[in-house]
């Protein structure tokens, strides 16, 4: 689900259709769930999160990337191919495929720049969405 600009609630559906054309995906993005996992990976607490909430946070990060990612790609495949454009997204596509694959580390320093790297991620993944406001995403 996701706030248009009126603050009217709605939900993307992966196989809405967008500039670049349908996408052949099932299932639909809660997009709510996503900026929640987003904001809370991105939060400048005062107490440093314990490395299990961090593991948590970052899978739950990881299954909202690989529900992104897909779409991402669709609509990165169907720009004119000599397009600088298309050649930036999927560089930036192929590190975050990479990204997904990384283990946080057992040190939490390591383990919160993991996070916050796959948050940030993330928040780039779902501005790539048919319809969203790249802006408006947290």
């Amino acid at each position: 689900m996701h706030t248009t600009p009126d603050a009217t609630p709605t939900t993307v559906r992966a196989s809405d259709d967008g500039p670049a054309g349908p996408v052949d995906t099932t299932g639909s993005i809660d997009t709510a769930a996503v900026r929640h996992a987003i904001r809370r990976a991105l939060a400048h607490g005062s107490a440093s999160p314990r490395h299990e909430d961090l593991v948590e946070l970052g899978e739950l990060l990881r299954g909202h990337i690989r529900l992104l990612l897909p779409i991402a790609r669709a609509r990165v495949e169907a720009m004119p191919p000599a397009a600088t454009e298309r050649l930036r997204r999927r560089t930036r596509l192929a590190w975050i495929d990479n990204q997904v694959g990384c283990d946080l580390g057992d040190e939490l320093p390591s383990a919160r720049r993991q996070v916050r790297s796959l948050a940030l991620d993330c928040r780039w993944l779902l501005r790539q969405l048919p319809g969203r406001d790249r802006k408006a995403t947290p």
